[in-house]
C-alpha cells in the first residue's frame, strides 16, 4: 500500500498519537503574516471550547457530535484595510471524526465555521457579515480553514481574483502549524 501523505502525518490522526493540546500561541505564532503578496496583521484571536459556537447549522452540530475539543480562530487585516481573513484550526479526537464533520459543510450556504469579528476600528469588524471565499482541508484529526472577505463588508464580485488567493494562502499558512507538529519528533 502506498500513500501520498506527508511524512509524520499519521502522528496527527488521533489524540493518542498527538496528545499535546493546541494553544493559540502555537496556532498563531506571528502577529504579522504575509499571504498572497500582502502583509496582514492579527487583530483578534480566540479559542472556543464549545466548538458549535464557532460554526453554523449542521456543521456546528457535527462538531458537537464528533466531540470537537476546541476551535482556534484568528482574524487578520491587511495594512490598507482592504481584506479581512479569519483562519483557524478545529481539533477533533480522530481523523475519522474530522472527516465526518468536514463532509457536513455547505460553503454556498455558509454552513461552516463562523468568521471572528475584530474590534470596532480594527478593519476586521465586518468579517462575519460579508460574503467571501472559504478554503479548508482536513489534516489528521484537524480541520484547517480560512475565510477571506472585503474589510468594508461589501460582497465580492463574481470575478473576484484576489480573495480566493488570500483565502488559500491563509489556509496553507495555518496548516504549517500542523506540518511542524507532524515532523518534530
Amino acid at each position: 500500500m502506498t500513500t501520498d501523505a506527508p511524512p509524520g502525518t499519521s502522528v496527527l490522526n488521533s489524540e493518542q498519537t498527538d496528545p499535546q493540546k493546541l494553544s493559540l500561541s502555537e496556532a498563531f505564532p506571528k502577529k504579522k503574516v504575509s499571504a498572497a503578496g500582502t502583509t496582514f496583521t492579527r487583530v483578534k484571536a480566540s479559542m472556543e471550547t464549545t466548538c458549535d459556537k464557532a460554526a453554523t447549522g449542521a456543521f456546528a452540530e457535527a462538531l458537537k457530535e464528533q466531540k470537537c475539543s476546541r476551535v482556534l480562530r484568528a482574524t487578520y487585516v491587511d495594512s490598507k484595510r482592504r481584506y479581512a481573513v479569519t483562519t483557524g484550526i478545529a481539533v477533533l479526537p480522530t481523523k475519522d471524526a474530522a472527516t465526518a464533520v468536514d463532509q457536513t459543510k455547505i460553503l454556498g450556504k455558509n454552513v461552516w465555521f463562523r468568521p471572528l469579528p475584530g474590534a470596532e476600528g480594527s478593519g476586521g469588524e465586518r468579517v462575519h457579515i460579508a460574503g467571501g471565499y472559504a478554503s479548508g482541508l482536513v489534516w489528521g484529526r484537524y480541520i484547517v480553514f480560512s475565510y477571506a472577505t472585503h474589510a468594508d463588508g461589501h460582497t465580492p464580485a463574481a470575478k473576484e481574483k484576489t480573495l480566493p488567493k488570500v483565502s488559500g494562502a491563509f489556509r496553507d499558512q495555518t496548516s504549517l502549524v500542523l506540518e511542524r507538529r507532524a515532523t518534530k519528533g
